[in-house]
């Protein structure tokens, strides 16, 4: 239908519904018929809308004249001047169809179980169109329809016009139930009624047809088989379906049966069901002839059976003899029998070592065995059992009946083994795969004496001293006291803090070149010279020597390869000691910094806190916590990408402006900035110094987390951290001078260390500007050097010639980091302190926003560490200048050398450096955050690799040349060696921020 909506009012209409009705009038009224809606959109005054509609009129609606109504805003959804003009009307015939069979045709006679072939028309003789409809035919003994009539099957026609007519054809099987005699055959037009007539009473047509009594008769004959067939081997089998009845046989299977005898009973297996049907018949006094691929299942027992071929298996056929259907035909299912013989191997062997067996394999059964393997284990006895030990195995493709295979193979001895007397043990089908007659006779056994070497060191003596860089001359022996023959191996040499040889140990390295075999109860003299590289911090030292050190013998017992040299050596600095280009003056050392800030000794060792608090151990800070001094009464500002002071671990450390009152939006202690509460973000320029990427969160926790029963606890517990954001952005960068003016705003406003965890590798004139201003202020700058691997820091630390302490980093093991920037060749205030637990970049443990935890490696790791021990000092002596912090820390850090001579009581600021600083950025690649979820403490003589690679946890990194907030990757990985090197090789190398 198409239709216009007019809005003649002076009003806009909204959506509105015409809706349309069949009615006997042209008036709208409640009882005419709804045939369907259309959805109508709004109208302006004076517009028109344009409109179709499609609309279905319903099988029950009676054929006759009739009026359409459309009815405009049939909901009423539209105020209208007018609500009586909303109806117009047209003028519609409704026309109904009436279905007739004509011209039907059929066989007058057909069997049971035959089909047979129809054709007719079926007309539209009348005024409307017929919908799809469907014919049915029937059984019946008369010429009406009734429900006890016998369906025979359907046809599906298509609409048809009126007065048209559709040609069809079908095709009917008269079922094997049906008795012989004389009936109809109804063609039933629109059997389910699905169109509505005007006539429903002319739908059907009859043919008379007579059904023949007589039945086929199937047999099977002439069956072909192998006589002896292995279970699951596919094999041809060959018979024939004859029908010695007197009339045509309809769709059928043959069934085939495994049987012990020839009569088919309940007991007996189907094997299968022949796929085929035989179309479209099977004549009387015919035969088919049918070959098939069939076989045996694999779970079927062994010996002698019958196939059973039955025909008309599911029983479909009405026959004149139905106790002739089944066949039988003789067959054995064959087994193998596999038996090891002639078994051959060493009468001894070394644990780890690879032996050469040969055996034969015989199937002394009447069946192929297919594809196996044999297996060989090592027992105790010569039974096999669950708890013998598996060796390896020997494949075999298959074996013939009363075949016999000669086999050679090799196998390995486990590691593992304990020395003693054995048997090797051959089965035959070690996995069970083959089926055998006999499944008790696998098994052969071969008597071995296992043996294994035990390598130990002895007699071991080096020098008492060396120096670093030099080498050092280690004698020792090497004895083998096991009863197996040791192969060639390398002894490996350590550098450790006591004689217990662990992961913690710092490896020297490896003989070059491998030692002879030993032989049961002899012994070599070896000497080797070892190299202290230069990364090494002096101190007194055990050299340790480990046999068999690349692992490459097995041995009885493999714990006692490591002997300590008894005799400690102490190693010296390079030159002396004093500044070196690598380390510096070395690790920097709380106890007697402090100590000497105080014209006191150095402070006696107290017992180390071990797990996450390593890093306070390195340098020796619960020594001056023992004696009271924890950094209280000093604030320390943290120039970097803000500090969480929401922290639970900081929140009680955080540095309060006492004079400026919080929310009020007035400067009120007059220094320019208005709530400076915390601090200031000069970043953006606001007062809100809060961390968002972890890295100023992270330094803040070393230098003063709060000493409690959770989390970490910093370096100066009861120090004030000042939080200055002075980074941010894409690749943590600065804003402007943010990093000038946060150092200005810390030494204007109390803070006597500031901690610069930042650099890059231009000068800035502002930010040495800056540096020098707050030393003139009474403030000590710590400056990260760097982790580029460079041969000197990168800025501001290369200030440290002049102006406050550059810091870079070493391990748990106290050997600078391979990332750390050395110390150069130009002599500046340059330590060292903890800044990863190894190369393999496992950082410190800290804290990080969101009450969270997690580990960083980096000098930006290592410089909070340092910055806490100046906290510690200043505890300690408050008054202490930048000129004697430098010369206090340089003199007692681990290489005992000191800056040039100055007098505790009268040194003062050494001057300005026209060196400029610009273009500071930061990127977060060394410093890459490892956030931790269920994080483990490990006492400190436990944390090794070995014992991280234990703990479960969630990783994100944070990668040079991103965002430092986004996380590039995000997986829960259990850490082990291999992963925390991949770790390490996926590690960028250019790296801008400490």
């Amino acid at each position: 239908m198409s239709y216009q909506v007019r809005n003649q009012g002076a009003g806009n209409a909204v959506a509105s519904t015409t809706r349309f009705y069949l009615s006997r009038d042209t008036t709208f009224s409640t009882d005419d018929v709804l045939l369907g809606s259309d959805a109508v959109n709004s109208i302006a005054a004076g517009g028109v809308s344009a409109e179709t509609a499609s609309i279905v009129i319903a099988n029950s609606i009676a054929a006759g004249n009739y009026h359409l109504l459309f009815r405009t805003d049939a909901d009423s959804k539209v105020a209208e001047s007018n609500e009586n003009n909303n109806v117009v009307s047209r003028a519609i015939t409704i026309n109904t169809a009436d279905l007739i069979i004509q011209n039907a045709t059929a066989a007058t006679t057909a069997s049971v179980g035959s089909a047979i072939a129809l054709s007719y028309q079926v007309r539209n003789q009348g005024a409307g169109n017929a919908v799809a409809s469907t014919t049915r035919f029937y059984l019946s003994r008369d010429t009406t329809f009734s429900t006890d009539d016998v369906l025979l099957g359907s046809d599906a026609v298509n609409s048809i016009a009126a007065g048209a007519v559709s040609s069809e054809t079908a095709s009917i099987v008269i079922a094997n139930s049906i008795a012989g005699g004389n009936y109809h055959l109804l063609f039933r037009t629109d059997a389910d009624s699905t169109v509505a007539e005007s006539n429903e009473n002319n739908n059907v047509v009859s043919r008379a047809i007579t059904i023949n009594g007589p039945r086929p008769d199937l047999i099977i004959q002439n069956i072909s088989a192998p006589s002896i067939v292995d279970p699951g081997n596919i094999f041809t089998l060959n018979y024939q379906v004859a029908n010695l009845g007197n009339a045509s046989a309809g769709n059928h299977r043959t069934k085939i049966y495994l049987s012990r005898d020839t009569t088919l009973s309940n007991d007996d297996i189907l094997l299968a069901s022949d796929p085929n049907y035989f179309y479209p018949v099977l004549n009387a006094g015919t035969y088919s002839s049918e070959s098939y691929l069939w076989s045996i299942s694999r779970d079927i027992n062994f010996g002698n059976y019958h196939l059973l071929l039955q025909a008309d298996g599911n029983s479909e056929i009405s026959e004149s003899n139905e106790t002739n259907n089944v066949t039988a035909k003789a067959i054995t299912i064959a087994a193998p029998d596999l038996i090891v013989q002639n078994p051959s191997a060493p009468t001894s062997a070394n644990i780890g070592t690879t032996i050469s067996l040969s055996y034969q394999l015989r199937n002394q059964g009447n069946g192929n065995a297919g594809f196996h393997f044999t297996n060989f284990y090592l027992s105790q006895d010569q039974t096999l059992s669950n708890d013998d030990v598996y060796l390896g195995f020997d494949s075999i493709s298959s074996l013939a009946p009363s075949a016999v295979a000669s086999r050679s193979t090799s196998l390995t001895i486990r590691s593992n083994t304990v020395p003693g007397n054995y048997y090797l043990l051959y089965r035959a089908d070690g996995d069970g795969t083959i089926r055998e007659s006999n499944e008790n006779n696998n098994v052969a056994a071969r008597a071995i004496t296992i043996t294994a070497p035990d390598l130990v060191i002895q007699n071991a003596t080096s020098a008492s001293s060396a120096a670093i860089g030099t080498t050092l001359q280690v004698n020792y022996q090497l004895k083998n006291q096991g009863n197996g023959t040791a192969g060639g191996s390398k002894t490996s040499f350590y550098l450790s803090r006591d004689t217990a040889f662990g992961d913690d140990d710092i490896y020297l390295g490896i003989e070059t070149e491998a030692n002879a075999s030993l032989t049961p109860g002899s012994v070599i003299s070896r000497s080797t010279s070892i190299t202290f590289n230069s990364t090494l911090n002096p101190g007194k030292y055990y050299v340790i020597l480990k046999a068999d050190g690349a692992g490459s013998v097995a041995e009885s017992n493999e714990s006692n390869n490591g002997f300590y040299v008894d005799t400690p050596i102490t190693l010296n600095p390079a030159n002396g000691g004093g500044f070196n280009s690598t380390t510096g003056y070395g690790l920097v050392n709380a106890a007697a910094a402090v100590a000497k800030a105080l014209n006191q000794s150095t402070f006696a060792d107290v017992p180390d806190l071990g797990g996450n608090d390593w890093g306070a151990d390195a340098i020796k800070a619960p020594e001056v916590w023992a004696k009271g001094y924890t950094g209280q009464g000093v604030i320390v500002a943290v120039v970097d990408s803000g500090v969480d002071y929401t922290h639970p671990d900081l929140s009680a450390n955080m540095w309060r402006n006492s004079r400026e009152i919080a929310g009020n939006g007035i400067d009120d202690d007059g220094n320019g900035f208005i709530d400076d509460i915390y601090g200031w973000n000069f970043f953006d320029n606001n007062n809100t110094p809060l961390d968002e990427g972890g890295h100023g969160t992270h330094v803040a926790g070393t230098i003063a987390a709060v000493r409690n029963t959770f989390g970490v606890t910093g370096i100066a517990y009861n120090a004030k951290i000042m939080a200055l954001k002075a980074l941010g952005g894409s690749q943590g960068a600065n804003s402007g001078n943010s990093v000038g003016n946060s150092i200005r705003y810390a030494a204007d406003n109390g803070a006597r260390v500031i901690n610069l965890s930042l650099g890059g590798s231009n000068p800035s004139p502002d930010t040495l500007s800056a540096i020098q201003y707050a030393i003139s202020k009474g403030a000590i700058v710590v400056s990260a050097s760097g982790n580029e691997s460079e041969s000197a820091p990168g800025y501001p630390a290369r200030y440290a010639d002049q102006f406050g302490i550059a810091v870079g980093a070493v391990n748990y093991n106290r050997t600078l980091t391979n990332f750390s920037n050395r110390a150069g060749t130009t002599p500046m205030a340059y330590v060292t302190a903890p800044g990863a637990y190894s190369n393999l970049d496992i950082g410190i443990y800290s804290t990080l926003p969101g009450a969270k935890y997690g580990l960083m490696p980096g000098t930006s790791m290592a410089a909070p560490h340092v910055a806490g021990v100046v906290a510690l000092m200043l505890s300690a002596r408050n008054n202490l200048t930048d000129a004697q912090a430098r010369q206090i820390l340089t003199s007692t850090a681990a290489n005992g050398g000191t800056l040039p001579s100055a007098n505790l009581s009268t040194l003062s600021n050494t001057g300005s450096s026209n060196t400029t600083l610009s273009g500071l950025t930061s990127s977060y690649t060394r410093a890459s955050l490892v956030e931790i979820s269920n994080w483990t403490t490990i006492p400190r003589e436990q944390s090794n690799t070995r014992d991280l690679a234990n703990l479960s946890r969630t990783f994100a990194y944070y990668q040079d040349s991103r965002d430092y907030q986004s996380v590039l990757s995000s997986q829960e990985v259990d850490i082990d060696e291999e992963s925390i090197n991949k770790r390490r090789r996926n590690t960028p190398k250019t790296v801008r921020i400490s």
